[in-house]
C-alpha cells in the first residue's frame, strides 16, 4: 500500500550492495534471522553493519535471573542487594520474586525513592540521583563515557558506590577511585602522572574518551535454520511497548511526562489497549470500551489506525503503586503479562474516559501538513506546496507594511525531520514554567502547553502515514490576536515577536477566539500553591523545577510561546556587556536546543547568511494558513517522503 512495492525493494537493495541495511523491529527468532540472511546476502557486514564495535547496552541474563530466583525461593541466598532495579513492579513473574524475597536474610536497596521492591526490604540506602554522581561507562565497545555532579546532593543520601567503598573498607570516595582506576587502565597504565591529568582533564571536559584498538576481520553471519514456532492457541497477540515518554516506568512519577501527549495517540494520563478498526468493528468494541486482558485486569479501549488486524498493544510502565504522588494507580501494569497470545473480554456496559489531544485546536478542511515524495521534490523542489506559492506581502491589507529596521526573529520547521518525539514540547514546559493541570482538566481542553505536536493521519485507516507538526505561536506580522485585545496585553515588538504583558491582560479570552492557530492558552485555575493541582509547585522541593528567568503566571491570563525572550534578552546583554553585535546562531531557544533530529532553526530573517532566513526562502517553505494573510515568522518546509509513488 502507499506505492510500496517489495519487488521494487527488492531491486534497490540488489543495486546498493554493501550500502544497504535491512532491520526488524521485532525479537522474533525466526523474523531475526531472515533480516541477518537478507543482510548478508546484501555484503552489509563489515560494512553497514560492524559488530565488531558491540553496543553493551542491555545486558540483562534471563538465566541468571532465574537461577538467582531458584536460590531465593530454596533458601540459599542469605542476603541480596538491589541497586537500580525494581522487580517487585517490573519483573514479570512477581510473585515467584515476591515469594522468594521472603526467605532472604537481608535484603537491601539502593533506590533513590521508597519504590515497590524498597518497601519490602530491611534496609533502604538511598543512592544519589545520576546529576548528582560520578560513575563511568562503555555503552559502545572502544568509547568510554563519563558522567559527573552537575548539583549538589539535595537530601541525605550517599552513592552507591561510595557505600560499597566504605564497606570494603577503602579509603577513597569514588571520583578519586574512578580518577585512580582510569589512571591505571589508559593506556595500559604507561602514562606517566603528567600526561594522565592532561588525559583525565580533558576526558571530563569532553565526556568521552575513544580507545583505539586494532581493527579485526569482519565476522560473518552463519546461515541458520528457522525454528518451528509453536503452535499458539486462539486469540489475539499482544504487543507490549514502552511509551516515548514513560519508558519501563522508573520515572513515572514526573507529571510533565504523565501529561505529555503520546505522539501516535496523542493521549495522556493513561495506559490503554489499542487495536485496529477492523478488529474493533467485527467484535463490536468502541473508544473508551473497556475489555479485560487474560482476566487479570481492565484497560479502555484505543482504535489505532495503522495498528496490525488481530494484535492489541499495551504500553509498559504504568500501574504503580509506590512511584509517588502523580504516579501513583495510574493506568494498569503491563508487565505482569507474558506477551504472545492474549484474551480479550468486552466488560459490558463499562466504560473509561480517556484524555486526548489531538481534537482539541482543529483546522479542518485546510491545507495544513503538506508532503510529496524524493522523486517529485527532485524534479521540482515546489511540489506538494504548489498551491500557496503566491507573494504574500504584496496581497491587500489594511494595515501598514512591516518593516523590521534590525533584527526581525523568526524560526523554520523541517517536517521532513520532525519524527513527533515531543522533545521540544517538555523543553519548552521545563523553560517556560508550563503548568500541569492533571487529566480532568485536559479533557475539558485545557491543556497548557505552549508547543504541542499535531498529528494527521491518511485516509486508510488500516494502513495510513503519518504526520507530525510541531505547532506554536506563529508570531504574525498582522496578528489577529493584537488589534482585539482591549487593555493591548498582546503586542508586537519592533524585533518581530508577538510579546503578551501578563499583568496588563484581564482575561477576555478575545485573541484566543481570533487566533486561527488555536496556540494561546489561558488560567482557568491557579495552579502554583493549589492543592488541587499539587503537581510539581507547590512544595518547595516542587518549586525547585522551576525556571527563576519567567514568571509563573496566576490565574486569569493568557500565556504562549514567547520566542524564548528570556534568552534571547540574556544574549543581548552579553553581547552588549562586551560591546559587539549579536552573533549568527548565539540565541538557541529550548525547543530548538532539545531537537534530536534539528528539525527546528531559528534565528534573524534580516540576515541573509542566516540558516533560518535561507530556509524560509526555498521553494518548499510555507507559512500555516498563509492565505489569512497573517504574515507568521514561522515557516515550514514540505514533508518529503523517499518514496516511489
Amino acid at each position: 500500500k502507499h506505492g510500496f512495492d517489495l519487488k521494487q525493494a527488492a531491486k534497490d537493495l540488489l543495486k546498493n550492495k554493501g550500502k544497504s541495511l535491512v532491520v526488524s523491529g521485532t525479537n522474533n527468532t525466526n523474523i531475526q534471522l531472515i533480516v541477518n540472511a537478507i543482510n548478508q546476502l546484501l555484503g552489509n557486514y563489515g560494512t553497514t553493519i560492524d559488530i565488531n564495535t558491540p553496543v553493551y547496552l542491555k545486558q540483562g541474563d534471563e538465566e541468571r535471573m532465574q537461577k538467582l530466583l531458584a536460590d531465593m525461593n530454596s533458601g540459599q541466598i542469605g542476603g541480596l542487594l538491589m541497586y537500580n532495579v525494581n522487580p517487585a513492579y517490573n519483573y514479570p513473574q512477581t510473585d515467584i520474586f515476591l515469594g522468594g524475597l521472603k526467605k532472604v536474610g537481608l535484603k537491601v536497596s539502593f533506590s533513590e525513592t521508597m519504590d515497590e521492591t524498597a518497601l519490602l526490604c530491611d534496609y533502604v540506602l538511598p543512592d544519589h540521583n545520576y546529576l548528582e554522581s560520578w560513575n563511568d561507562a562503555e555503552a559502545v565497545k572502544g568509547y568510554l563515557s563519563i558522567t559527573q555532579p552537575t548539583i549538589q546532593p539535595i537530601f541525605d543520601t550517599r552513592q552507591f558506590q561510595n557505600t560499597l567503598l566504605i564497606w570494603s573498607g577503602f579509603e577513597k570516595d569514588f571520583s578519586s577511585y574512578l580518577e585512580a582506576n582510569w589512571n591505571e587502565m589508559l593506556p595500559l597504565g604507561k602514562l606517566d602522572a603528567e600526561n594522565f591529568q592532561q588525559i583525565w582533564i580533558k576526558a571530563k571536559h569532553d565526556g568521552v574518551y575513544t580507545i583505539y584498538s586494532e581493527e579485526s576481520d569482519p565476522a560473518e553471519f552463519t546461515v541458520q535454520e528457522l525454528k518451528l514456532p509453536k503452535v499458539q492457541s486462539s486469540g489475539v497477540e499482544l504487543a507490549l511497548y514502552e511509551k516515548i515518554g514513560i519508558g519501563t516506568g522508573k520515572y513515572t512519577n514526573n507529571p510533565w511526562l504523565l501529561e505529555m501527549p503520546d505522539p501516535i495517540t496523542t493521549a495522556t494520563w493513561d495506559n490503554y489497549a489499542c487495536i485496529s478498526p477492523r478488529f474493533a468493528e467485527e467484535h463490536g468494541l468502541h473508544f473508551e470500551d473497556v475489555v479485560k486482558i487474560d482476566g487479570k485486569f481492565e484497560l479502555p479501549v484505543l482504535v489505532q489506525p495503522g495498528q496490525a488486524y488481530g494484535t492489541v498493544s499495551i504500553a509498559l510502565g504504568y500501574g504503580r503503586t509506590a512511584a509517588g504522588k502523580a504516579g501513583n494507580n495510574v493506568g494498569q501494569n503491563a508487565f505482569k503479562l507474558s506477551g504472545g497470545i492474549v484474551k480479550l473480554e468486552k466488560v459490558k456496559g463499562k466504560s473509561y474516559p480517556l484524555a486526548l489531544t489531538q481534537m482539541h485546536h482543529t483546522m479542518e478542511e485546510r491545507p495544513i501538513a503538506r508532503e510529496t515524495t524524493l522523486r517529485d521534490f527532485i524534479n521540482n523542489p515546489s511540489s506538494g506546496n504548489e498551491e500557496e506559492r503566491f507573494d504574500e506581502k504584496n496581497n491587500a491589507t489594511l494595515y501598514n507594511k512591516v518593516v523590521y529596521d534590525g533584527i526581525h526573529w523568526g524560526m523554520t520547521i523541517d517536517l521532513s525531520s520532525c519524527t513527533g518525539c515531543a522533545n521540544c514540547v517538555i523543553s519548552c514546559q521545563a523553560e517556560n514554567n508550563v503548568a500541569v493541570i492533571g487529566k480532568e482538566q485536559v479533557k475539558n481542553r485545557r491543556i497548557m502547553h505552549w508547543m504541542r505536536i499535531d498529528r494527521y493521519y491518511t485516509e486508510d485507516a488500516e494502513n495510513p502515514e503519518v504526520f507530525h507538526m510541531p505547532l506554536m505561536c506563529q508570531h504574525c506580522d498582522n496578528a489577529p490576536c493584537e488589534n482585539v485585545c482591549p487593555v493591548a496585553a498582546t503586542n508586537h515588538s519592533n524585533e518581530g515577536v508577538n510579546q503578551m504583558a501578563y499583568n496588563r491582560c484581564i482575561g477576555t479570552r478575545y485573541c484566543i477566539n481570533n487566533c486561527p492557530y488555536k496556540v494561546r492558552r489561558f488560567n482557568w485555575f491557579e495552579f502554583t500553591n493549589n492543592n488541587k493541582f499539587d503537581y510539581n509547585m507547590n512544595s518547595e522541593l516542587g518549586k525547585m523545577v522551576l525556571n527563576p528567568d519567567v514568571i509563573v503566571r496566576q490565574r486569569g491570563v493568557v500565556e504562549k510561546c514567547s520566542l524564548c525572550i528570556q534568552r534571547i534578552q540574556e544574549k543581548k546583554l552579553i553581547a552588549k556587556k562586551e560591546n559587539r553585535p549579536l552573533c549568527d546562531g548565539e540565541v538557541v531557544v529550548a525547543c530548538q536546543q532539545s531537537c534530536p533530529t534539528d528539525a527546528i532553526s531559528f534565528g534573524n530573517l534580516n540576515n541573509a547568511n542566516d540558516r533560518v532566513s535561507k530556509e524560509q526562502k526555498e521553494q518548499n517553505s510555507y507559512h500555516l494558513l498563509g492565505h489569512l494573510h497573517t504574515l507568521p515568522s514561522t515557516t515550514y518546509l514540505t514533508k518529503v517522503r523517499n518514496k516511489e509513488a
